[in-house]
């Protein structure tokens, strides 16, 4: 947590001085003395100061105790991976800065007057602060502190929100460039080119079949340049022309399936390229079969969009850096607040990604 200690001076300094003048001066509007004789007074001086002493440390333990109340909410909304709803993390700040600021006053006072005026702790809590009336005065003080507290922090927040979207705008940016450009590099272009130029020979339908898909690869990646995400029917029409050309390059080599219950969350937003990145993850680290499949499973699971697939033979010895899921795992910590989730077992491997509708 970020704490804004010039903010907090201020503030802590502006409340003690407004309410410390104004008790004093209703304290003493009764002793019949002018404006400027009343500031004059030694007793007023004392009284302010007492009670800008008292104020300020009011202010401080509103601050520690709501600083314990922001780690308790962080801590819970790791617990369960997920936020705490706007409204209920005001009312806990606003229940707690009620109880800290009343039983700081009176705290605070008892131990002050106890220093300064040698009254006991007895006589002070048998004595007339502990009277309805000036219980009910500290409540409304402490209601319209915490309502002036909250237009700062509200403020405070708007422009901390406003930065920090832009910081994820930046970096989902960044993410999306580098996945965009994995799918125009050279590379691909270029297997892909070789793969068209011997299936025109062996098989001119087939090849053309394999040239409208991928013209449809190139125009989906073109279009979905400027996208974080999209809708899960896009990928899923997207990843069966990807999964094409990868068949007719290795010969029908993943045996790719969709649960039917897959095509009912077609609304719902998931990372662009989510899709081409996980079954280009099987292809990289499984051994393309010369008999056989890879079977590759596309399903709804554990409030997720699941894609499992079997380890087939020996994995190849590649120098991987896990860049693909690092990239859709950050992609999808800044869209949803989410992580993925990867299960790596002695005969399969999936990744779960979260899906998230677009009213949430």
């Amino acid at each position: 947590m970020v704490i804004n200690w010039r903010r907090h001076i201020l503030l802590a300094t502006s409340f003690g001085i407004i309410l410390s003048l104004t008790i004093s001066y209703f304290s003493f509007q009764d002793k019949g003395m002018s404006f400027f004789e009343l500031f004059g007074n030694t007793r007023f001086q004392k009284a302010t100061f007492f009670s800008f002493v008292l104020s300020v440390l009011i202010y401080l333990a509103n601050f520690v105790t709501s600083s314990f109340v922001s780690w308790g909410i962080e801590r819970h909304e790791k617990k369960i991976n997920g936020l705490l709803s706007k409204k209920a993390s005001n009312i806990a700040f606003f229940i707690n800065g009620m109880v800290t600021s009343v039983v700081s006053y009176y705290l605070f006072l008892a131990i002050m007057l106890n220093l300064f005026y040698d009254l006991s702790f007895t006589d002070f809590y048998n004595g007339d602060h502990m009277r309805f009336g000036n219980f009910l005065a500290i409540v409304l003080i402490s209601v319209f502190i915490l309502l002036v507290v909250f237009v700062f922090a509200y403020n405070d927040q708007m422009r901390l929100l406003e930065l920090k979207n832009k910081e994820i705008e930046i970096a989902l940016q960044k993410s999306q460039i580098a996945s965009m450009k994995e799918q125009l590099s050279p590379h691909f272009l270029f297997n892909n080119m070789n793969v068209l130029i011997s299936t025109i020979q062996e098989d001119p339908v087939k090849a053309e079949q394999f040239a409208r898909s991928f013209s449809k690869i190139y125009r989906y990646v073109l279009e979905k340049l400027d996208y974080t995400s999209c809708a899960l029917s896009d990928e899923l029409k997207f990843i069966a022309d990807y999964v094409y050309l990868l068949n007719v390059r290795y010969d029908d080599a993943i045996d790719f399936s969709i649960d039917d219950k897959v095509f009912k969350y077609g609304d719902v937003e998931v990372p662009t390229l989510s899709l081409q990145i996980l079954i280009e993850n099987v292809v990289k680290h499984n051994t393309i079969p010369s008999e056989g499949k890879i079977r590759v499973e596309l399903r709804i699971g554990e409030n997720g969009l699941v894609l499992c697939n079997e380890k087939c033979a020996k994995p190849k010895q590649v120098d991987s850096t896990g860049l693909g899921l690092q990239n859709l795992s950050k992609r999808s910590m800044l869209l949803f607040k989410q992580d993925i989730v990867i299960k790596d077992l002695e005969d399969s491997f999936s990744v779960r990604i979260p899906l998230v509708r677009k009213d949430s």
